[in-house]
């Protein structure tokens, strides 16, 4: 393994991340820069179904195969992908390093793909395998913050806190913007209240609706500021209360920031968040109940 692979490694090593999708992003970019010419790729192996479901992927097959979608497995208990999927991707050098989680049935995997014959070392497959350590460990630690992070919030209180997602539930979101409603009126600040709808969720099964619910609350808790107020107001319903916001531009802002960082942690899930929105000045309004009434987006 080379000196530049070796500081680079380390500095990820470093680095705390707010998603796995982007540990997954730093980890591909520096293994596309350190092995020969032609793909990598980090997924979830499905041992049950004998698939292998894509993350990420950087190089030549970038052009062929997305995000979500999956490969199969030559045999569902090996983790390595089926040798007619390589051959069709003109495979002929192919390094795997699969790496177990505690997710049930499943391991993230690394591979690595090119067109040449015998191009991999020792080397690159020491440094393939390190990569996917830390990735497993992130994957590890996300989890473990995300569920460190819900259990406070049930702890602190049980009866306003949702106990899906560990944000706070309608009435507990309420109470919070009645309060910002309030100096909002005095004068006291500029505050907007944002509310997101997730459209999609009645298309996928309920394993998979309490995960990317789980993955959107993760999300704006992590876009918010300390002084902002989040909330999940319904079934497939958030909401925010921006305090203090710099006008109708920062509340954009706001919605465009989440948006993007849903996307990233969305590459890891086989369906895509279809998102609606709307934005409502606090002080436009004669009340906090007709604040939240005309931000609810249809």
């Amino acid at each position: 393994m080379s000196g530049t692979a070796l500081n680079a490694l380390a500095r990820l090593a470093e680095r705390t991340f707010p998603s796995f999708s982007e540990a997954a992003d730093a980890v591909l970019d520096l293994l596309e820069a350190e092995l020969p010419a032609g793909s990598v790729l980090v997924g979830q192996v499905d041992w049950d179904g004998g698939e292998y479901r894509l993350i990420d992927v950087r190089g030549d097959a970038a052009a062929t195969l997305r995000p979500g979608s999956t490969l199969p497995l030559s045999d569902p208990g090996n983790g390595l992908l089926d040798s007619e999927t390589l051959a069709s991707l003109s495979v002929r050098s192919y390094l795997a390093v699969p790496l177990e989680t505690s997710v049930a049935g499943g391991a993230i995997t690394v591979c690595a793909l090119a067109a040449g014959t015998d191009l991999y070392t020792r080397s690159h497959l020491d440094l393939i395998a390190v990569a996917g350590r830390l990735l497993a460990h992130e994957w590890e630690s996300v989890k473990w913050r995300a569920d460190l992070r819900r259990l406070s919030e049930r702890l602190r209180d049980p009866e306003k806190t949702d106990q899906l997602t560990g944000l706070p539930n309608r009435t507990s979101f309420e109470e919070a913007l009645e309060r910002e409603w309030r100096l909002t009126e005095r004068g006291s600040t500029d505050s907007f209240v944002v509310v997101l709808r997730l459209l999609n969720l009645g298309d996928v099964s309920d394993g998979l609706k309490e995960l990317l619910l789980k993955d959107a609350a993760e999300v704006l808790e992590g876009a918010i500021r300390r002084s902002d107020h989040a909330g999940r107001l319904g079934d497939d319903t958030f909401g925010t209360v921006l305090v203090g916001c710099k006008g109708r531009e920062g509340a954009d802002a706001f919605y465009a920031r989440f948006e993007q960082a849903l996307a990233r942690v969305g590459k890891q899930r086989p369906a895509a968040l279809e998102l609606a929105h709307s934005i409502k000045a606090l002080g436009d309004c004669e009340s906090p109940e007709q604040a939240l009434e005309e931000a609810l987006p249809v």
